[in-house]
């Protein structure tokens, strides 16, 4: 991909920024001053901050304006989540409501059912949660327990079993609850509070302990048959294709919070002193400021480069034909698991690194490292673990069917070596998966640990190529943020071939990926010789921009 055709932060337009500063603004004026009761539970509080975020339309996004939405692209929707997770507790509260709340109805929902539900979910009058886990079915959702019975005059269905796990699940007035049939059936039901859903106390939880998080019991819970949403025995579609449209957008949200962490560890390296002079100055800390900037921008142009590539694709496609859609979306499931990784990882090392900065500081409540700790924790288990994210990417690229290889012409410009490097490490992933299926067959998927490998190989080269399209188009502009970002994208790539080198290395001394053995060797050569760039140089230089301001513009 050449720079003009990646999406970036850069290439925001005006009315998506609009969007984005009057969610800046309302987290800023009514979301931050009463961050205390939202800590100490006032779901009242919570519901009326949702209501005022419907009026400002921050709930109506992604609604069809047929039903009282706005209908926005993917772009304007995660540049909004971007602003809303500066509070990551409300930010799960209001994500909850707008993304697998809403959407599941937006999606799967019928002409009726949308009617009914939809405008009041837009102005916030209605909550909604979405409610799958259960306490012996997470990764595994299709083992669920909970069943629904239809009732001997066939108008209602009758829900027993219990949920776990449910963001807004204390105040929540609509929810998509999934069950089974007759015990196999699995399906999505509309389920209102009143119904007879009744929530459990809320989890003491680690982190986001601003926002409600309960089991949801159901004991014959009468659901009109009106009520069944999409087809019966079809639940898996809404239920993966709802996790799918949320992992499109989770990646601005966990690069935002990034950024927070970055912003505050800067601003406190450049004030504390030790030893006569501040602690910014040294080249540990500049090391770690370097490096937590460095998986800010390459989580950044990752995502944003994700979510123009889907908005492109659905441009192509009717908007009211869900079913469309929905296709065109899943085309993407490759990116959206490669992001979802990536950007928790990094957003894991970023909170991790900025406590360190603050020191026994960090390690207090009256500063603000330690709750971003905690908070983050979460981003690696949520909308499906890490692990089977690793373990969706190869295993889809399988299915899809592996394109051939082929020759590239050869890269030209600043960073040329580095998208050279990007080509080769793909040519490496299609000859070693080629190996791996060639020697295991069907039993490939039970060697996790070597598709982990692939995996990590996969994101490692969407990153790179990611980097560089970034890098490229701000080098087109003069000026210290453009040669911030080609530091960045050398210093990430040249880390990056390590990375793979180790990867491959593993994959190669568990078994001779079938008969390719040797011209894996021959691929991974290049990567091994990789010669990269002078990193503790170009992390200096990178550290500096942070701690003077400069790459604000690159870094959001």
């Amino acid at each position: 991909m050449g720079p003009d055709d990646i999406f970036t932060r850069e290439d925001l337009t005006d009315e998506q920024r609009m969007f984005g500063r009057t969610a800046a603004e309302f987290m800023q004026k009514d979301v931050l001053p009463v961050e205390a009761r939202l800590f100490a539970h006032d779901w009242e509080l919570t519901r009326r901050l949702l209501r005022k975020a419907g009026e400002l339309d921050l709930l109506r996004l992604e609604i069809p304006e047929a039903y009282g939405g706005l209908g926005l692209d993917k772009v304007s929707a995660a540049y909004v989540g971007e602003q809303i997770a500066i509070h990551p507790s409300f930010g799960g509260s209001l994500g909850a409501h707008t993304s697998i709340g809403t959407l599941p109805l937006v999606y799967f929902g019928t002409r009726e059912q949308k009617a009914r539900y939809l405008p009041r979910l837009a102005s916030g009058e209605l909550i909604a949660a979405y409610a799958l886990t259960e306490p012996q079915s997470g990764s595994d959702a299709l083992a669920a327990k909970t069943m629904a019975v239809l009732s001997a005059d066939g108008r209602h269905y009758l829900l027993t079993g219990q949920k776990m796990w449910i963001t807004n699940g204390g105040f929540a007035d609509l929810f998509t609850i999934f069950a089974k049939v007759d015990g196999q059936k699995f399906t999505a039901f509309l389920v209102e509070r009143g119904m007879g859903v009744v929530s459990g106390p809320d989890e003491k939880k680690l982190g986001l302990d601003g926002s409600s998080t309960t089991a949801l019991m159901l004991d014959e819970v009468r659901v009109p048959v009106e009520n069944v949403l999409g087809t019966i025995g079809e639940g898996h579609k809404v239920a993966f294709n709802i996790l799918n449209l949320g992992r499109v957008k989770l990646g601005a949200r966990n690069m935002s919070c990034a950024r927070q962490a970055l912003a505050n560890a800067t601003e406190y390296a450049r004030q504390r002193r030790q030893f006569g002079r501040a602690i910014a100055e040294f080249g540990l800390i500049k090391q770690k400021l370097a490096e937590m900037a460095i998986r800010c921008f390459v989580g950044d142009a990752m995502v944003y480069r994700a979510i123009g590539e889907v908005d492109r694709a659905l441009g192509a496609v009717d908007p009211a034909d869900s079913i469309a859609v929905l296709k065109t979306i899943e085309g993407f499931a490759v990116e959206c698991s490669i992001n979802k990784v990536f950007t928790s990882e990094a957003l894991a090392y970023v909170v991790d690194e900025a406590l360190q900065v603050f020191g026994g500081n960090g390690y207090s409540r009256e500063f603000p490292a330690e709750r971003a700790y905690r908070d983050a924790r979460i981003t690696r288990i949520y909308e499906g673990t890490n692990e089977i994210n690793r373990l969706l990417i190869p295993t889809r690229l399988v299915k899809r069917g592996l394109p051939a290889r082929r020759v590239d012409p050869i890269p030209s410009g600043r960073l040329a070596g580095e998208r050279a490097l990007a080509e080769t490490a793909k040519s490496l992933v299609v000859e070693t998966l080629d190996g791996l299926a060639a020697a295991y067959g069907e039993g490939l998927r039970e060697y996790q640990e070597l598709l982990g490998h692939i995996a990590d190989i996969l994101i490692d080269v969407y990153a790179i190529e990611s980097a560089v399209g970034r890098a490229e188009k701000l080098g087109h502009r003069a000026g210290p943020t453009s040669e911030v970002a080609l530091d960045i994208a050398r210093v990430f790539a040249a880390d990056a071939a390590d990375r793979i080198v180790h990867s491959t290395r593993q994959i190669m001394r568990s078994c001779h990926v079938g008969e390719s053995r040797e011209s894996t060797s021959r691929l991974l050569e290049p990567i091994r010789d990789f010669p990269g760039v002078d990193a503790v140089a170009a992390r200096r230089r990178i550290a500096d921009a942070v701690i003077s301001g400069t790459p604000n513009r690159v870094l959001g």
